[in-house]
């Protein structure tokens, strides 16, 4: 991920707090090496629990596929902040990532307070009983 990207990501992570906010990582997935190229922020459009959960509609998301895809680029992942918590997946992530197709997806999380962002890592779903496993975040 490029500087740029990686600051888009911990302002729109920021301006959400105290409730998380969350957005989508489109990028190139080649071989070994995934490359984030765009950051899209998006609304949690999470209204029971929006201080520890996020919800991306589904048009949201079915709207950056197709775009993505027409510039020949794909989703790789996700974002979402901890408002107040560490930068990795707490149990509801896991959950939620069980339940879904999440396996080998990219997720990146990051922690927040009231003065801004101050982390962010990046985890992969590898699966059900595997959970999530850190992967190398690195910033050109």
């Amino acid at each position: 991920m490029r500087r740029p990207e990686l600051d888009a990501m911990l302002r729109h992570a920021a301006s959400g707090y105290p409730f998380e906010a969350c957005g989508v990582l489109v990028g190139t997935d080649a071989a070994d090496h995934r490359r984030v190229l765009e950051v899209i922020p998006v609304v949690n459009r999470e209204t029971e629990s929006p201080r520890v959960r996020y919800q991306i509609a589904p048009e949201d998301l079915i709207r950056i596929q197709r775009e993505a895809r027409d510039r020949g680029r794909e989703i790789l992942g996700y974002f979402h902040s901890h408002p107040d918590h560490p930068p990795r997946p707490s149990e509801t992530d896991r959950r939620i990532a069980a339940e879904g197709l999440s396996d080998g997806v990219v997720h990146v999380v990051v922690a927040t307070q009231a003065e801004g962002a101050s982390a962010a890592r990046a985890w992969v779903f590898r699966d059900a009983l595997q959970g999530f496993a850190e992967e190398p975040l690195e910033i050109d």
